[in-house]
């Protein structure tokens, strides 16, 4: 089975008061309307057919950004535990396991596109666990991984929509 998993960190936050959980700004919400731009254009009615799913972490500014596009599609976020950014008593072992256990969860799930939105500390880290590779993710940057019988590789990196909509 071939899958394709999304990885795509939060847009850019209001950071007026970093304790609470903020949404995106207005400079977030436009690059949530470019992600959900890239998406309509990336994927078509068949490539989506045998599923697709939204989830996010639970924080208000990953959910705000996958909002644009999966209601262009009448689709849900689900908001995730497991994708949330590392907590402040959480130790690395935890951290790591976290998301272990979410790429076991899509690995085992029967969807055909997931489009996982997270922070900038899970997703280089998930990116490393799938593909061996370093990568950092800017606000509102897309990475695109496909899987055929569990191997997965790189098949598109976005770090900017800023080309594409301007």
């Amino acid at each position: 089975m071939t899958k394709t998993l999304v990885l795509c960190r939060h847009a850019h936050r209001d950071t007026s008061r970093r304790e609470l959980d903020n949404g995106l700004t207005d400079k977030g919400r436009e690059q949530a309307k470019n992600i959900r731009r890239f998406f309509l254009d990336r994927f078509s009615t068949e490539d989506l057919k045998k599923g697709l799913w939204f989830v996010s972490s639970p924080k208000l500014r990953c959910l705000e950004t996958l909002t644009p596009a999966a209601k262009a599609f009448d689709r849900p976020v689900d908001a995730h535990p497991d994708l949330d950014e590392q907590g402040l008593k959480e130790g690395a072992a935890g951290f790591e396991q976290r998301i272990k256990r979410f790429l076991a969860e899509w690995n085992a799930s029967k969807v055909a596109v997931t489009v996982v939105c997270s922070h900038g500390d899970w997703l280089p880290l998930a990116t490393f666990e799938l593909l061996g590779l370093h990568q950092e993710f800017k606000k509102g940057g897309w990475l695109e991984i496909e899987s055929i019988s569990g191997l997965a590789y790189l098949k598109w990196y976005v770090p900017t929509f800023k080309p594409f909509y301007k």
